[in-house]
C-alpha cells in the first residue's frame, strides 16, 4: 500500500472550515457582548457549516454482555478480545481477519482516519481498512494533552507580575487553584473556553 504524505494534510475543505469557525467565534464574541449587527441578513453567522454530522439514522448495535476483565493491561486487552470473539459466534481465525487490533498514539489514530476518508467507499473490502481498530484510551489522551496546554498558559498565580490565563479567570471570580481539576475534565474545558473569549472580546473592544 502506497501512501502520499500529501495526503495527510489539511484539504482545501477543512481549511475553509476553520476559517469559519475562526470568523464564527468571533462574531459569537462580538454579539454577546459588544454589538449586535443591524441588519441580520449578510452578517458572519454563530455557528461555523457541520461537517462529519452524525446520521439521524437508527444504528444497528448489537450490546454484548458485560465482560469482568483485568483493566489497562496488555492482559485484559486480549480477554475482552476473547470474550468479544466468543460472544460472536466467529471462530478466532474468522474474527481477527475482520477485527486487526493494533497499539496506536494520537498521530497514528489521524492518519488512520485520513486513509479511511480517502479508502471509502471502496469496492473491496480488505481495501477499506475498516477492520482496523486503534487501542486507544482516548479520554485520557485528549485530558493530558488539553492539561499540558492550559497548564503552560495558566502562569504562576503567586507572582503578581505574571500575566498568565489565571488573571483572566480571577477576574472572572474563579480561584486559580481551582482551575485544573483531576476528576473534572468538563470544568477545565470551561475555563478554557472562558479565557478565549475573553481573549476575542478585548481584542474586539
Amino acid at each position: 500500500m502506497d501512501i502520499d504524505p500529501a495526503l495527510l494534510m489539511p484539504s482545501s475543505e477543512a481549511s475553509e472550515h476553520y476559517h469559519w469557525v475562526m470568523k464564527s467565534q468571533i462574531a459569537t464574541a462580538l454579539k454577546k457582548y459588544l454589538r449586535k449587527p443591524l441588519e441580520q441578513e449578510g452578517a458572519i453567522p454563530t455557528e461555523p457549516p457541520v461537517i462529519d454530522q452524525i446520521s439521524c439514522k437508527s444504528p444497528e448495535i448489537h450490546m454484548f454482555k458485560l465482560m469482568d476483565e483485568s483493566d489497562n493491561s496488555a492482559e485484559g486487552i486480549g480477554q475482552v478480545m476473547e470474550a468479544i470473539q466468543i460472544q460472536s459466534g466467529l471462530t478466532p481465525e474468522e474474527f481477527f481477519s475482520r477485527l486487526q487490533p493494533m497499539d496506536a498514539d494520537l498521530g497514528t489514530c489521524q492518519n488512520l482516519k485520513s486513509l479511511w476518508d480517502i479508502r471509502y467507499p471502496s469496492d473491496e473490502p480488505h481495501n477499506s481498512l475498516n477492520n482496523l481498530v486503534m487501542q486507544l484510551g482516548c479520554s485520557h489522551t485528549l485530558w493530558n494533552i488539553a492539561q499540558t496546554i492550559f497548564t503552560k498558559h495558566l502562569g504562576n498565580s503567586s507572582n503578581e507580575d505574571d500575566l498568565g490565563a489565571w488573571r483572566t479567570l480571577s477576574s472572572l471570580g474563579i480561584a486559580p487553584e481551582k482551575v485544573i481539576q483531576k476528576k473534572d475534565f468538563t470544568a477545565m474545558i470551561q475555563h478554557m473556553e472562558k479565557v478565549h473569549e475573553s481573549t476575542l472580546v478585548l481584542c474586539l473592544w
